[in-house]
C-alpha cells in the first residue's frame, strides 16, 4: 500500500537539488566567469547571442513605417514570425508588452487560435479543447516542463495562470521526439520572459478595476473587483545576469442565474403529454481571488555557459454562493397536486398549476475552494559552442487542492409538514420556465432550518439532517529530470540530439470526507439564522425573492454538527495514482534542400517506459479493504515533421507521427465496489459468477493515435499578415471507455460464514482500452492588415479569421452503446477580430463561436471525476455558443507620461448563455445558464 511518505520523496529530493544545484553551479560558474577571458564585442551589423535568443514579443516588429511595438498588431506580427519559424505545426499568442497578453485570461487568450474552445465554467473560461479534443487529451507545460492540475483529473485550469506574467503562448498540434511532454490533441506551453533576451531595464505597472452586468445577485461576496500587477526585468554584470520579477493579484467577481430542471416525465392523466418533475435553480455570484508570484533568474557568464532559474507561485481562492428554490412538482414524487385544465402543445405541458408545493430553500448554499500551486525549474546549459553541447533541465509541479461544498436546506417545516405552495408554471419553448408562487420565500420569521423534503432522513430518532458536506483534498506533484546533448553532422541531416527525460508523477483526489448536517440537539427545524440579504429570482419568475444567510457561519455556530456518512461508495471514488515514466529518444534535425527547395523539420524516436501503479480500496457494503494494482509497459513514438520554402514566405508542412495521451487519472484508480453473491457460490459459468463489482482500472494504457497533418503557410511581406490552411487526420488506435470485462476478483475477502466460490472470476465495469476511430478536420487563418491591403492607403485597421471543422467516427461508449459525439468535440469553432490601432488609440471586437458539443455542465461545487465513459456519466449536448468580447485603450505617446495607457474592456457583451435540452428536445430545457457581462476598465504604466 502507499506509505504516506512516498509522493513527499519527489518534493524533498527535487527541491533539495534544485537548490543545492543552483548555489553550488552559480557559485562555480562565476568563479569560472571571472578567469574566462571575455568574448570580443561582436562586428558591426551582427547579431549577439542575446539578440537571436530573443522571444518574439521582445522583437521590434515593423509594419509599413512605424513600429507597432506594445500594441496588439505587434503582437499578432510577433505571434505569426514565431509561426513561421517553427518546425512543428503551431499556434502562438504573444503579450503586447511587458505585463500583459491581449485577453484577461490565459483561457480568453487561447480561444483567439484557430481550433482552439473552451468550456464556460460558472461564466469563465477555464479549460479549453484543442482540435475538439478535451483537456484530458492535451498537455500543459510552463516553460517547457509539464504542469500538474486542480482539476481531478489532467486537464490544467487556466485560471490559475496570471496573463500578466506570461510573455507568450506556443500551442503544439504535431508531435517531435524531444517534445517529451505531449498530447494527443497538442501541446500549450506557457512561457513566461527570459531577462537577458529583454532589452534593458522595464519596470511595467497595471491596475483594473472589475464589475459585472448582473451587480450582486447572491448575497455573501464583494459585488466588484480588481486586480494589478507590478513587473521588473533588468540585467546586470555587464549583461551577464539577467533578473525578471513578478507579482499579480485579481479578485475577480462572476455572476451567474442557473435554472436546471429535473427531466421531463408523462403527466400523470395518461394523456402522453411531458411535463416538468422538479427544478432546482439558483442565482450565483462567486469572487476569484489570486495572487500570483514570478521569478525569473538567468545567468550566461560567457558564449559557453547559460543557467536559467525560474520560480512561480499562485495562491488562489474560489467562494461560490448559490441562494434559489427546488421545487418538486410531478405527482407521486412529492405531495404536488396537478390541478386540471392545463394546456399542452408539441407533446409537452405548456402551462399548469400545482398545489401543495413544498419547495426547499436554498438559502445557504456554499462552496469554498483553495489550493496552492508551485512550480519551479532549472535550465543548464554547458558547452555551449563546442561540438557537444549538453543541456540539463529539472523541473517541480505541485499543487495543495481543498474544497469545502455545505448545502444547507430550509422550508417551512420538515418533511413536507409546513404549508404548502400553489405555483403557476409556463414553459416556453427553448427558454426559461416562470413560477409564480402565491407564499413569500424571504420572511425569516415563517422559514426554519429543515429537511424540508424529507432527503436525509433521521439516524438518531428525533434528530433532523437538514444538509449535507463534502470536503474534497487532493494532491498533485511531479518532479521531472532531462538531459540531452546535441552534435552536427553535416550531411541531410544537420544534427543529432540525444536525450532523456524521467518523469515522476504522484496524485491523490476524493471526497474526504462526507458528512450529513445534523442538529445538535432533538429537533427537526431550528430558527432560520440571521439574514443577510434578499435573493431576487425574477429571473424564474418567483415573487418576493428567496432569504439568503451565510451557511458557514451558522454550521460553526455550535446549532449544527456534522455525521460522518457511513456509506463506501464515495471511498471508492478516491484515487491514489503513481507514475513513473522514462523517456530516451533521439533526433535528427533536418536543414537542406530538395532540388532548390529548401527543407527544414526533424526525425525523431521517443520511447515511453512506464511503471504506473495505484493504491485505494475495495469496498462491499459497510466494509472496505486495500487493494492495488498497476502494470509496467513500453510505447515507441516516431515522429517526422518536414517544411518545405517553395517561395519566399510559402510553406508547404506535413508531419507523421505516433502520438500518444496519458488515461484519466480517476480511470486509473485501484478503488473498486464489489460484490458476492453465495447463490452463485458453485456456478462455474463466468455469467453468473457470484462475483461482481465495478471501479477503475490502474492496468489501462494511453490513447494512441497515428496521427497525420499537411499544411499550407503564406506570410505576407513585413509581417503584415499571413494565411495558414492545415488538414489533420487522427486515426485513435484505441479509445478509453465503460466496459464489462471479466476480471479476477482474488484476494478479496469472502463475508463470514458464506460458502467458497468455485469461481474467482466474475464481470467487472470498468474503463478499458477500446475500439477507436478516427478525428478529421481542416482549420484555416487569414490576418490581414489594412496597409497590406491598400498599399498603405489606409493604416491601422486590420482583420484576423480563424476557422476549423472537426468530424469524428470515435464511439465513446464502446460498441453497441449508442451514439454520441465525444465530450467537448464542436464540429466547428470559428473566431473573428476586427481592430484598429493609430497614434496611441486602439479598439477591437472580437467574437467566438462554437457549435454544439458534449460537457459536463456544473452547476454546483466541483464536476464529477469521471469522463463521459457511458451514457448515464452526467453529459449532456450544449447549443451553440457566440461570445462577443470588446476592448479600447489609449496611449500617450510623448512627453512625461509617455507609456501610459488606459483601457476598457467587456467581455461577453452579448450575455451568451449556456443551454442543454432533454435528449436533443428544443422544447425541453433541462439546463439555462445566463452569466452577463464582464466589464474592466484601468491603467498600465512602463518605464
Amino acid at each position: 500500500m502507499q506509505t504516506p511518505t512516498r509522493h513527499a520523496d519527489v518534493r524533498r529530493i527535487l527541491i533539495q537539488g534544485l537548490a543545492t544545484g543552483l548555489l553550488l553551479t552559480q557559485s562555480a560558474l562565476m568563479t569560472y566567469a571571472q578567469e574566462a577571458t571575455p568574448p570580443p564585442a561582436p562586428a558591426a551589423g551582427a547579431q549577439t547571442t542575446e539578440e537571436k535568443a530573443k522571444k518574439p514579443e521582445e522583437q521590434v516588429v515593423v509594419l509599413e513605417a512605424y513600429t507597432v511595438n506594445g500594441s496588439f498588431a505587434g503582437s499578432l506580427a510577433a505571434a505569426a514570425d514565431a509561426k513561421e519559424n517553427n518546425q512543428a505545426i503551431v499556434e502562438v499568442i504573444a503579450s503586447e508588452d511587458i505585463g500583459k497578453l491581449p485577453d484577461v485570461s490565459i483561457a480568453d487568450s487561447l480561444t483567439r487560435l484557430t481550433g482552439v474552445a473552451a468550456q464556460r465554467t460558472n461564466g469563465r473560461a477555464q479549460q479549453i479543447s484543442i482540435r475538439g479534443l478535451t483537456g484530458d487529451f492535451s498537455t500543459t507545460m510552463l516553460n517547457g516542463r509539464e504542469q500538474v492540475s486542480t482539476g481531478e483529473n489532467r486537464g490544467v485550469e487556466f485560471d490559475q495562470y496570471p496573463a500578466e506574467l506570461l510573455s507568450s503562448v506556443v500551442v503544439y498540434k504535431t508531435a517531435a521526439a524531444d517534445l517529451t511532454t505531449q498530447g494527443i490533441a497538442g501541446t500549450v506551453d506557457l512561457q513566461t520572459v527570459q531577462p537577458l533576451s529583454h532589452n534593458g531595464r522595464t519596470i511595467a505597472l497595471n491596475a483594473y478595476y472589475k464589475t459585472t452586468q448582473y451587480g450582486l445577485l447572491a448575497p455573501g461576496v464583494k459585488k466588484d473587483g480588481n486586480s494589478f500587477s507590478a513587473a521588473y526585468i533588468d540585467q546586470l554584470d555587464g549583461g551577464k545576469f539577467g533578473i525578471a520579477l513578478g507579482y499579480a493579484h485579481s479578485l475577480l467577481p462572476f455572476e451567474g442565474e442557473q435554472y436546471q430542471a429535473w427531466g421531463y416525465n408523462g403527466e400523470p392523466g395518461g394523456s402522453g403529454a411531458q411535463m416538468i418533475t422538479g427544478t432546482k435553480s439558483y442565482v450565483r455570484s462567486s469572487n476569484l481571488k489570486r495572487d500570483g508570484y514570478m521569478g525569473v533568474f538567468e545567468f550566461a557568464p560567457n558564449e559557453d555557459v547559460h543557467s536559467t532559474v525560474d520560480l512561480y507561485y499562485s495562491k488562489f481562492n474560489e467562494t461560490q454562493e448559490l441562494r434559489g428554490l427546488e421545487i418538486p412538482i410531478f405527482p407521486g414524487w412529492s405531495p404536488a397536486v396537478l390541478q386540471p385544465g392545463f394546456t399542452a402543445a408539441n407533446g409537452n405541458v405548456t402551462q399548469f398549476t400545482v398545489t401543495n408545493v413544498h419547495p426547499v430553500v436554498r438559502g445557504g448554499d456554499s462552496f469554498v475552494r483553495d489550493d496552492n500551486l508551485v512550480a519551479a525549474g532549472w535550465n543548464l546549459q554547458l558547452f555551449k559552442k563546442s561540438s557537444w553541447p549538453v543541456t540539463f533541465d529539472a523541473g517541480y509541479s505541485k499543487i495543495d487542492r481543498d474544497d469545502k461544498n455545505l448545502e444547507l436546506w430550509s422550508g417551512f417545516s420538515a418533511n413536507n409538514a409546513g404549508p404548502g405552495d400553489t405555483f403557476t408554471i409556463t414553459v416556453p419553448p427553448g427558454g426559461i420556465p416562470t413560477f409564480k408562487n402565491t407564499l413569500s420565500y424571504n420572511d425569516p420569521s415563517k422559514l426554519f432550518i429543515a429537511d424540508a423534503a424529507g432527503w436525509n432522513g433521521q439516524s438518531t430518532p428525533g434528530v433532523g439532517r437538514p444538509g449535507y458536506y463534502k470536503g474534497f483534498r487532493a494532491k498533485d506533484e511531479l518532479g521531472q529530470l532531462k538531459a540531452f546533448t546535441k552534435h552536427e553532422l553535416g550531411a541531410f541531416f544537420k544534427d543529432v540530439e540525444i536525450g532523456v527525460s524521467y518523469t515522476d508523477h504522484y496524485k491523490r483526489d476524493g471526497q474526504d470526507p462526507s458528512d450529513f448536517v445534523t442538529f445538535s440537539s432533538v429537533t427537526t427545524t431550528a430558527a432560520f439564522p440571521p439574514v443577510i440579504g434578499t435573493t431576487d429570482m425574477s429571473f424564474l419568475g418567483l415573487m418576493g425573492g428567496v432569504a439568503a444567510y451565510d451557511s458557514f457561519a451558522y454550521l460553526n455556530s455550535g446549532n449544527l454538527g456534522l455525521q460522518p456518512n457511513l456509506g463506501t461508495d464515495f471511498v471508492t471514488q478516491r484515487f491514489r495514482v503513481t507514475e513513473k515514466i522514462s523517456r530516451p529518444y533521439v533526433q535528427f534535425d533536418i536543414d537542406n534542400k530538395i532540388g532548390t527547395v529548401p527543407v527544414t523539420g526533424n526525425l525523431g524516436f521517443q520511447l515511453n517506459s512506464v511503471d504506473q501503479s495505484s493504491t485505494g480500496y475495495a469496498a462491499t457494503g459497510p466494509s472496505v479493504y486495500p487493494t492495488s494494482g498497476g502494470a509496467k509497459y513500453n510505447d515507441l513514438a516516431p515522429s517526422l515533421n518536414l517544411n518545405f520554402k517553395v517561395a519566399d514566405g510559402t510553406y508547404i508542412r506535413f508531419s507523421a507521427a505516433r502520438q500518444l495521451a496519458r488515461p484519466r487519472l480517476y480511470d486509473m484508480r485501484a478503488s473498486r465496489n464489489f460484490s458476492y453473491n453465495p447463490n452463485n457460490a458453485n456456478s462455474t459459468d463466468v455469467v453468473n459468477s457470484p462475483w461482481s463489482g465495478d471501479g477503475g482500472n490502474p492496468a489501462i494504457r494511453p490513447w494512441k493515435s497515428n496521427s497525420i497533418d499537411l499544411a499550407f503557410d503564406k506570410y505576407f511581406k513585413d509581417n503584415m499578415g499571413y494565411f495558414s490552411v492545415a488538414l489533420f487526420d487522427k486515426k485513435l488506435l484505441n479509445y478509453i471507455y465503460q466496459q464489462n470485462l471479466v476480471t479476477s476478483f482474488a484476494g478479496l475477502p469472502i463475508p463470514t460464514g458464506q460458502p467458497n466460490p468455485v469461481l474467482f472470476e466474475g464481470v467487472d465495469s470498468t474503463p478499458i482500452n477500446g475500439q477507436g476511430g478516427n478525428i478529421k478536420g481542416a482549420e484555416a487563418t487569414l490576418s490581414l492588415s489594412s496597409e497590406l491591403l491598400t498599399n498603405k492607403a489606409i493604416k491601422g485597421f486590420g482583420v484576423v479569421v480563424g476557422g476549423a471543422y472537426t468530424d469524428s467516427t470515435v464511439q465513446p461508449w464502446g460498441p453497441g452503446n449508442g451514439t454520441s459525439p465525444i465530450s467537448g468535440l464542436s464540429r466547428k469553432v470559428a473566431n473573428i477580430t476586427l481592430y484598429y490601432e493609430r497614434h496611441g488609440f486602439s479598439a477591437r471586437v472580437s467574437e467566438h463561436y462554437r457549435s454544439e458539443y458534449r460537457a459536463y455542465v456544473t452547476t454546483f461545487g466541483p464536476p464529477a471525476p469521471g469522463g463521459d465513459v457511458n451514457p448515464n456519466g452526467g453529459f449532456a449536448t450544449t447549443q451553440p455558443e457566440r461570445q462577443v468580447d470588446a476592448q479600447i485603450s489609449y496611449a500617450i505617446q510623448s512627453g512625461p507620461l509617455k507609456n501610459l495607457t488606459f483601457y476598457l474592456q467587456a467581455y461577453n457583451l452579448n450575455n451568451s448563455p449556456l443551454i442543454t435540452f432533454n435528449n436533443g428536445n428544443p422544447s425541453q430545457v433541462i439546463n439555462y445558464q445566463r452569466y452577463g457581462a464582464s466589464y474592466s476598465s484601468g491603467v498600465s504604466y512602463k518605464f
